[in-house]
């Protein structure tokens, strides 16, 4: 456990000073750290995705580009050997601590194509063609790209799990020490309810590691994205650009919630967008964006996988007729195909046409939202109620709610209404309507004056329980097995030699398994008999359909 520990440390300390160069906060406090931390996670995102066009992003390749945060903290040593700095690591560690440690890895996906495709990243450099070796290789995160960089000299294989757990932490961190900063202030405005509406339901429901697979990070991040939004309404400081990188980073991680970089342009006014335009890190996120299409275009011949009309049918790695069952399955899937009784054998793309799903999906999937969520609004529910039965009679905040929360709002309903119709799988989009639950809750709460000491002891109370809630999971998880039971660190190896078969295509090997890869054999696929070819044209390997 010391192991973990130590490295849950040494992980904070090289991340955050990384985000430094796009963060650009000066002021030393834990609200700024802690974003400090979400820019170095996509700074070095985006460093391993760029050097992975040349190289493979092996141990050594890993450890040189530890050479950045060592510069950054020299430079800034009186910055980040503060008492603050220091408590903000504590903090951090112990809490990715808690989330990984006997944890076990998100099934099945991360078995599938998560762990195989960062095995793929520390072995090879980029592969033309990837996605005809497992076709979920087409749509990966850039999370992989990030978790493949923790494989280095000083860490070891065992560290590519902490990527999911850091963007938890930090984005944790980051709420509850605004709210305090709020409660000390005794300034209960919009803000305030957000952040706390949004903790509650982290605390409730999104507290288990092995949950997180992809998807978890990604609405961490799009919760946060909304934080970020929110304050700058108020603070013309906060700098549009950041959002903008924000936003990218949120789309390379989930194709589901690209959406959101529609909500840092807002509200752009003339004078802003000029003063984007003069900002370098806009058009860092301007290139994230372009070399991720790329990567994208050379693993799948798609701009974006499975997208047909974003097809480059002429390149020869492309498989148009993949691509097109891709889209049509992952439609039909998030609309409950498995569960329909097909008795008319009607095809997964017209299941998905014309409401034919709705039946089938509100027996299954919806049931299953419901039965998350309406906990959740119960208890947001009851929260009102008690402000407003101690506000009667009271008089109202002298200033109305700003009209942008509105506009915010209603973005992010249009938001979920599209994902309703297009991808309505609870784990997909579930960022979008806790959203805009938390912003309707908001916004009612603001029409009260919150000036009574029970109001602040009741708020108090609420979080400290849904805290201990978080916490008391991940103990009983800890504390349930003994050592000898169960691995310290999530596992990441699933299968040995015996489940293998070596398969050559001319100068290119690949390995087909019995069961899923995971870290392992690389490149690996379960896929059994494919009928490939490959070459090797300027040092690159392409792999295409026989």
């Amino acid at each position: 456990m010391f192991e973990l520990f130590l490295y849950s440390i040494l992980v904070v300390v090289i991340l955050t000073p990384c985000g430094r160069i796009l963060s650009g906060n000066n002021n030393l406090n834990i609200t700024n750290l802690s974003s400090e931390l979400i820019y170095g996670i996509i700074l070095i995102s985006f460093i391993s995705l760029a050097l992975n066009f040349l190289i493979a992003l092996n141990p050594i390749v890993n450890t040189i580009i530890l050479i950045l945060p060592i510069l950054i903290l020299y430079k800034n040593y009186k910055y980040y050997f503060s008492k603050l700095f220091l408590k903000f690591l504590v903090f951090n560690s112990i809490l990715i601590f808690l989330l990984i440690v006997k944890s076990n890895i998100y099934r099945p996906d991360a078995m599938l194509y998560h762990l195989p495709y960062t095995s793929i990243l520390n072995e090879e450099k980029i592969i033309f063609g990837l996605s005809n070796l497992h076709f979920r290789f087409g749509h990966i995160s850039i999370i992989q790209y990030f978790s493949a960089f923790f494989n280095n000299l000083i860490f070891n294989e065992k560290a590519i799990v902490f990527s999911a757990a850091i963007i938890a932490s930090t984005t944790i961190i980051n709420f509850f020490n605004q709210i305090l900063n709020y409660f000390k202030k005794k300034q209960f405005n919009f803000h305030f309810f957000y952040l706390f509406s949004i903790l509650i339901f982290i605390f409730y429901k999104m507290n288990r590691y092995g949950e997180y697979g992809n998807d978890a990070p990604t609405h961490f991040l799009f919760f946060f994205l909304i934080s970020e939004i929110i304050k700058s309404l108020n603070n013309n400081q906060i700098d549009l650009s950041n959002n903008f990188i924000l936003s990218i980073f949120i789309l390379l991680n989930k194709i589901t919630m690209s959406f959101g970089i529609i909500l840092p342009f807002l509200f752009l006014t003339k004078k802003k967008f000029f003063k984007l335009l003069k900002n370098k890190k806009f058009y860092f996120g301007i290139i994230f964006l372009g070399l991720w299409l790329l990567k994208n275009t050379i693993i799948s011949g798609c701009l974006i996988f499975p997208v047909s009309k974003l097809c480059f049918s002429k390149l020869s790695w492309t498989n148009i007729e993949q691509v097109e069952y891709v889209a049509d399955e992952n439609e039909a899937w998030t609309k409950s195909w498995p569960d329909f009784k097909n008795t008319k054998n009607i095809s997964q793309k017209n299941y998905s046409k014309k409401f034919n799903w709705i039946k089938t999906w509100s027996e299954t999937h919806l049931k299953k939202i419901i039965k998350i969520i309406f906990p959740y609004i119960a208890f947001l529910i009851i929260i009102y109620l008690f402000l407003y039965s101690k506000n009667i009679n009271k008089k109202k905040y002298d200033n109305k709610p700003n009209g942008k929360y509105l506009i915010i709002t209603a973005f992010i309903f249009i938001f979920s209404i599209i994902w309703f119709l297009k991808v309505p799988v609870y784990r997909y989009g579930y960022s979008y309507f806790i959203s805009l639950i938390a912003l309707i809750f908001s916004y009612f709460c603001i029409s009260l004056n919150i000036v009574q000491k029970s109001f602040f002891k009741f708020l108090k109370y609420t979080l400290i329980f849904f805290l201990v809630i978080f916490i008391s999971k991940n103990s009983i998880r800890i504390f349930k097995y003994d050592t000898n039971e169960k691995e310290v660190w999530p596992k990441i190896i699933f299968i040995n030699e015996n489940d293998v078969k070596k398969i050559q295509l001319n100068d290119f090997y690949y390995y087909e398994s019995i069961r899923e890869c995971g870290f392992s054999f690389t490149p690996c696929t379960h896929y059994k008999n494919l009928k490939l070819k490959s070459k090797i044209y300027l040092n690159y390997n392409f792999i295409y359909n026989n």
